[in-house]
C-alpha cells in the first residue's frame, strides 16, 4: 500500500474510533441524566370523588392529548417512527395491564407524572409533555386518573424509545431539556378552572406551550424529529398564524377540519385527533385569550 493511501486509511480509522468514543460518552452522559433524581416539594394528594368525574375525565383524556399519545384505550402506540433519523417512540400502556407503568399509580404518582414529568422513582420522564399540564387543577388530574383507571386492562408491548445521537448530544449539552428540567416545581397548581373567559382560555392554552413555547411565538420544537416543521407563531404579531382567524367560528373550524380559512391544510403535527374533541366553549375561550397574547417575533418560543 502506498504511503499516502496508508495515511488516509489510518486517518479514517482514527476518525471512526473518535466518533465511536464520542458516541459512547454521549450515551453514558444521557443515560446518567435520564436516571437522575429530580427533587420535588413534598407531594401528598388524594383525589376526591365527584359527580360526573368519569365523564369529565373521558373528555379530558380525549381532548388534552392523552388519547393521541397513548391510544383510545390507553394501550400505547407508535408515536414517532422517523426512519431517516432513527427517532422511534412507542408510548407506554397506561391501563391496568401487566406492561403498564401506571397500573399501580397512587393519586400522588399521577400528579407527579402528569404535572411534574417525574416517575414515582424520582427519575425524569423523557417524552411526557408535562409542561402542558403543569398548572392543571387537582380535579382535572383526578378526573383523568379516574377515567384511565376505569379502562379495561390491556396486554400490549411495553414502551420503547430510540433517540438519535444528535438529539442525545443536544440533551447532554442542555440545548434540549426534559419536561422535569423546565417546570417550576414550586409553583402552585391552579386551584379551580377559572370562569372568566380570558383566564379560562389561558388555562386551556397552557396545553399549547409544549410546541408553541411559553410565549406562544413558535419556532423549531426542541427534541422533535428533524422532519417536523417549526411551530407557528400564535401571538398577536401581524405575521402570526392567529392573524388568519378573524372569528372564533373560523378558529373552531380549523380545529375540527385541519383546514385554514383559505382552505390550505395545517401541518399534521398538530394533534387534531385530540383537538377535534374540544368543546366550542373551550375553543372560544382559547381563541379569545390567544388574541390578547403580546406580539412577539416568530421563533422566540
Amino acid at each position: 500500500m502506498k504511503k499516502p493511501l496508508k495515511i488516509i486509511v489510518a486517518s479514517l480509522a482514527g476518525f471512526v474510533v473518535l466518533v465511536a468514543a464520542a458516541a459512547g460518552v454521549v450515551n453514558r452522559l444521557a443515560d446518567r441524566k435520564l436516571h437522575r433524581i429530580v427533587q420535588l416539594p413534598p407531594l401528598q394528594v388524594t383525589f376526591a370523588p365527584a359527580e360526573g368525574q368519569l365523564q369529565h375525565g373521558e373528555y379530558l383524556f380525549n381532548s388534552r392529548g392523552c388519547m393521541e399519545c397513548h391510544g383510545a384505550g390507553g394501550e400505547g402506540l407508535v408515536l414517532i417512527d422517523d426512519k431517516d433519523s432513527g427517532f422511534f417512540v412507542r408510548t407506554p400502556n397506561i391501563t391496568r395491564g401487566s406492561t403498564s407503568p401506571a397500573r399501580a399509580y397512587s393519586d400522588t404518582d399521577w400528579v407527579r407524572t402528569v404535572r411534574h414529568g417525574v416517575k414515582p422513582s424520582g427519575e425524569p420522564l423523557w417524552i411526557m409533555p408535562s409542561g402542558d399540564y403543569s398548572r392543571m387543577t387537582d380535579a382535572d388530574v383526578g378526573a383523568i386518573a379516574a377515567y384511565v383507571r376505569s379502562l379495561p386492562p390491556l396486554e400490549t408491548e411495553g414502551a420503547k424509545i430510540g433517540i438519535p445521537f444528535p438529539i442525545k448530544a443536544a440533551y447532554v449539552l442542555g440545548a434540549i431539556k426534559d419536561a422535569a428540567a423546565e417546570i417550576d416545581h414550586t409553583a402552585p397548581a391552579t386551584e379551580s378552572v377559572p370562569d372568566e373567559l380570558l383566564a379560562r382560555g389561558k388555562y386551556i392554552a397552557q396545553g399549547c406551550t409544549g410546541c408553541h413555547g411559553e410565549h406562544y411565538s413558535g419556532g423549531k420544537i426542541p427534541g422533535a424529529p428533524p422532519a417536523w416543521p417549526a411551530a407557528a407563531n400564535i401571538t398577536a404579531a401581524p405575521d402570526s398564524a392567529m392573524a388568519r382567524y378573524t372569528s372564533a367560528e373560523q378558529f373552531r373550524t380549523m380545529f375540527r377540519t385541519g383546514k385554514r380559512p383559505d382552505g390550505t391544510t395545517v401541518s399534521e403535527v398538530m394533534p387534531f385527533k385530540s383537538l377535534a374533541y374540544m368543546s366550542d366553549a373551550e375553543l372560544d375561550a382559547m381563541f379569545a385569550f390567544l388574541k390578547t397574547v403580546a406580539a412577539r417575533p416568530s421563533g422566540q418560543r
